[in-house]
């Protein structure tokens, strides 16, 4: 520096010793390169602050073999630059998944490594946002973070799936040879394997009114008890006499034939929604899954089915193609009654002047209608489990199960969507035993 301390830059008399050589004692190292950016483009890298000429030769030299690999050498990239890059050409997926991989960006990739630069993203990097999730996770359950919509307690399974949209993306940024190595995929995360389904057993349902009981004993609204009081698994089925009784109650209801197909044949709610008139055959009694609404940032949208076994003919029951008849004759009437305001829209299920169905309102609906007549609860999707489990306590080959449900794989439908009823799993015990000619003494 000179005397009003300013930097002296290559004019610093102390750079060089008197016979001309380079002082490897004064002053710090840079070098500059020019190297292939995003779309081919040069770059003029320039990086300092190496303590000897030899360092700073041997950093390039380290980002010359990087380029001679492929990869693309570019330090003025930010994580948060490329994600909005990928997922702006992200044209490969369903606009539902764009959606999901777009929130996961917008939450926790981008505020906590959008400002890093790519290259320098390492694994602890992303672990440390997961230590964050954590941390906020246990600010929801001491009461710190007041539960909401977008505040809520982010599980193991969900964690699972942000860290897969970033792996997704790094992947791309592997291939692209923007970074050797998708850190991503190197950090250690709790497993975030699916709870096991449970049925609503007389005992379990017992406990869980005894609870909401006490809630009201102590001043509680008796609807506000039961929202405070949770199920003992986030996934719960009812047995076949609740269902009953659900369906009873709601037989004159203008959605009674949605309930009976989405309870018996266990199709997702936006298949349901997306299925048309022409869609259903009576004579053949099948219903065909070609389409499914979805919402997508708040944006109902049709799209083709969840996965490729998703599209398929599913067969019906007496009782629920007679359902889809009266809804027919019901639907008609509707027409009738709104004349020229009604919306051909061509849907099986749609609100009174024929306009389709939200899928999140199915599922509002569904919650509305359980309260009303006092079963315990479980989510709309939970009907599907439910299905699964009536199918295989009647004797149905669980390869036909998968098919109905739309499954890529057998083992999705074994491992997820079936659980046992317990008068079933007695049977199946006696049955075993029946098999053993064996005679207990008297007495034992």
């Amino acid at each position: 520096m000179d005397g009003k301390r300013r930097q002296l830059g290559r004019s610093c008399p102390k750079l060089k010793r008197p016979d001309g050589a380079w002082n490897p004692r004064h002053g710090t190292w840079y070098f500059g390169l020019d190297v292939e950016g995003v779309g081919g483009k040069k770059n003029r890298m320039i990086r300092g602050g190496f303590t000897s000429s030899t360092e700073a030769q041997n950093a390039m030299d380290a980002v010359k073999a990087k380029a001679a690999k492929g990869i693309i050498v570019n330090d003025r990239l930010t994580v948060g630059d490329y994600l909005r890059e990928w997922i702006n050409g992200k044209t490969d997926v369903k606009p539902k998944t764009v959606a999901l991989y777009t929130g996961h960006i917008d939450r926790y990739w981008e505020p906590h490594l959008g400002h890093r630069r790519l290259g320098d993203l390492r694994v602890a990097h992303v672990a440390a946002v997961f230590d964050a999730i954590s941390e906020r996770n246990e600010q929801v359950r001491k009461g710190r973070l007041k539960r909401t919509r977008r505040v809520r307690i982010v599980g193991a399974s969900s964690m699972q799936r942000i860290r897969a949209t970033l792996r997704t993306a790094l992947s791309d940024a592997v291939r692209e040879g923007l970074v050797s190595v998708n850190v991503a995929s190197l950090v250690k995360l709790p497993s975030g394997k699916s709870p096991k389904p449970l049925v609503w057993t007389v005992e379990r349902e017992e406990r869980w009114r005894e609870k909401v009981a006490a809630l009201v004993a102590e001043g509680t609204s008796y609807a506000r008890a039961r929202d405070l009081t949770p199920a003992p698994c986030p996934v719960m089925v009812w047995r076949p006499d609740h269902l009953a009784v659900f369906l009873d109650h709601f037989a004159d209801d203008r959605m009674y034939a949605l309930w009976r197909f989405l309870s018996h044949r266990g199709t997702r709610r936006g298949e349901a929604c997306g299925l048309e008139w022409h869609d259903f055959n009576k004579k053949a009694r099948t219903a065909t899954i070609e389409r499914q609404r979805v919402n997508v940032d708040g944006v109902i949208i049709e799209d083709t089915p969840k996965s490729e076994a998703g599209g398929r003919v599913i067969a019906l029951d007496e009782g629920t193609v007679d359902a889809f008849a009266a809804h027919r004759k019901r639907q008609i009437e509707e027409r009738l009654a709104w004349g020229e305001a009604w919306v051909d829209s061509g849907k099986v299920f749609t609100q009174a002047n024929g306009e389709p169905l939200n899928p999140e309102w199915v599922s509002d609906e569904f919650a509305r209608l359980i309260e009303k007549c006092d079963l315990p609860p479980i989510r709309l999707h939970d009907l599907r489990h439910g299905a699964a489990s009536l199918m295989l306590a009647g004797g149905v080959d669980i390869k036909i199960v998968q098919e109905t449900l739309g499954h890529a794989t057998l083992a999705t439908t074994a491992n997820t969507y079936t659980s046992v009823y317990p008068d079933v799993a007695t049977a199946a015990a006696e049955a075993t035993a029946a098999m053993v000619p064996h005679k207990p003494k008297k007495g034992a």
